[in-house]
């Protein structure tokens, strides 16, 4: 992977904020930047997954579908 730079000019709370952040993490600025795109990245996939669930809920057809495997299953416990 090649590294590349990217220009970031906070304003004087998000630089306190980050230097606080680099200083609690003892990590490099730049560490600390990587982290939390990092970390805000996962936090919308999660948020993405989340959304879908939801969809799939309100599904009348994913409740069917549901209700007919539980069916599946619970024949297999039979067994």
């Amino acid at each position: 992977m090649t590294v590349q730079t990217i220009s970031f000019r906070p304003d004087a709370t998000t630089r306190r904020e980050l230097d606080a952040l680099a200083s609690m993490r003892d990590v490099t600025v730049s560490d600390a930047i990587r982290q939390a795109v990092h970390e805000a990245y996962v936090r919308e996939q999660y948020r993405q997954a989340a959304a879908e669930v939801r969809e799939w809920r309100l599904d009348p057809a994913y409740a069917a579908e549901l209700a007919a495997v539980r069916e599946q299953m619970d024949d297999l416990r039979a067994w």
